[in-house]
């Protein structure tokens, strides 16, 4: 399974993001249109038997808006994560913005999707562990 952009920002390591977004503050003007703030969002799923939407319930998220070079940059982050809402919102206006660093922030996210995809193998495999398979066994 292949993680998109999104997915590895929003479950990426901080620190990465972090000095990422400090490199690309460094050579640009960032204005802060939104500073992070918190909010609540609605989480749907849908019912596994019936496959019918429902709304499971709100959970709290905190969100943030920059504009770089003229373009918005938004950021979303799961919880109080107010630095991790700033940075993502930076990095997103840069790769939106074709900043010359581009191709370095993706070679920064591709890195860490790779990470990240490890560690979910390496999680699948340990639960593969504890998988019990039922046989029927005919008297």
């Amino acid at each position: 399974m292949q993680l998109d952009v999104q997915a590895i920002l929003a479950e990426g390591d901080l620190e990465r993001w972090r000095e990422t977004a400090e490199r690309v503050a460094a050579g640009h003007d960032i204005a802060v249109l939104q500073a992070p703030e918190t909010g609540l969002v609605m989480v749907r799923a849908t019912d596994s038997v019936e496959q019918v939407p429902f709304c499971l319930g709100e959970v709290l998220i905190t969100e943030a808006a920059v504009s770089l070079a003229g373009v918005t940059g938004y950021g979303f982050a799961l919880g109080d994560e107010p630095v991790r809402a700033l940075c993502l919102a930076i990095i997103n206006a840069a790769l939106d913005a074709h900043v010359p660093e581009e191709e370095g922030i993706r070679r920064v996210i591709a890195a860490e999707g790779r990470r990240l995809q490890a560690l979910k193998q390496r999680e699948d495999n340990l639960v593969a562990g504890t998988r019990v398979r039922f046989a029927t066994m005919e008297g």
